[in-house]
């Protein structure tokens, strides 16, 4: 799988019972038609829309790493 982007959470917080702890990094994988959110204790299938509106909901508690940042 692809790894498409890392969401990195500015604290530690709970989403529909899925953790994100700060100073972790949580990739977002690119899979046929959807994307992946990998979490502490489970994931969130995305579509591409659902994708950018968690990162607009949340843009106050995850910073965004994309890919290419890493190379």
């Amino acid at each position: 799988m692809k790894i498409y982007c890392y969401f990195v959470p500015k604290y530690t917080f709970v989403a529909e019972r899925r953790v994100f702890k700060v100073g972790e990094e949580y990739p977002v994988y690119i899979q046929e038609d959807y994307f992946t959110l990998v979490a502490e204790n489970g994931e969130f299938n995305l579509t591409k829309k659902g994708l950018d509106e968690t990162v607009k909901n949340w843009k106050d508690a995850v910073k965004v790493k994309m890919e290419e940042d890493n190379v």
